[in-house]
């Protein structure tokens, strides 16, 4: 007797895009997780900030179902032909969605290419284990700054 074959289950694909004015409201937990991260903000001020940032061409604002993404294409010097990016946060709704947010990476360094950019600072501020990180970057070097505190 021949054994039936058993469909597997099937994961929905992982869909990347850019972040909408709408998608404010569907991850109404991102305005909240950044005013915590910057306590200075209130959720107002946050709610405003981004919603004048996602349709800039010098951010890229990307949405996944349940986590969210920001990086900020910046020319670091003037004497220095290329620009930066700088990853802004990188979150997850919850850990269960940690390894999918890492697939971000894989958009910014191709974003980063796109605009002649060579490096990309990361893991500031991003829910994302080191690891993962480097799965999808390769090497993650680090640097020392440094900087002094202007008194009032």
């Amino acid at each position: 007797m021949a054994l039936a074959a058993v469909p597997l289950p099937t994961r929905a694909p992982l869909v990347v895009r850019r972040f909408e004015l709408p998608d404010l409201t569907r991850h109404a937990w991102i305005v909240p997780r950044i005013a915590k991260a910057y306590p200075h903000l209130t959720e107002r001020t946050t709610a405003g900030w981004l919603t004048g940032l996602i349709y800039s061409s010098e951010y890229l604002f990307l949405y996944q179902e349940h986590a969210v993404a920001l990086a900020q294409l910046v020319r670091s010097h003037t004497l220095s032909p290329a620009p930066v990016v700088h990853e802004r946060f990188v979150f997850a709704e919850s850990e269960d969605h940690m390894d999918a947010a890492a697939e971000f990476y894989t958009e910014f360094a191709r974003w980063a290419k796109h605009h002649g950019a060579r490096t990309i600072i990361v893991e500031e501020l991003s829910d994302v284990l080191h690891e993962k990180v480097r799965e999808k970057l390769g090497t993650i070097y680090k640097i020392e700054q440094k900087f002094a505190k202007v008194l009032a």
